[in-house]
């Protein structure tokens, strides 16, 4: 029952930490766009990505977290 606790809580801590590099990447992105039409493109696609990534595992994370509950009350 432990390993399972630590797992999630793992789990949680990497899906939050990997949220912020990717906001953080994104920030820096858009604080570098230079008046050049293609980087800027560049930059916000950077943006983008980090965005999406952070979402996605932060939905990963309370899919998992409901379903580690749900099968506890199972």
């Amino acid at each position: 029952m432990r390993t399972e606790k630590s797992f999630i809580g793992g789990f949680l801590v990497l899906g939050f930490a990997i949220f912020i590099v990717g906001f953080l990447t994104g920030m820096l992105a858009i604080a570098l766009i230079p008046a050049n039409p293609e980087t800027t493109t560049l930059g916000f696609m950077a943006f983008i990505l980090g965005f999406i990534t952070g979402m996605v595992v932060i939905a990963l994370t309370l899919v998992v977290v409901q379903l580690s509950r749900l099968t506890k009350t199972s």
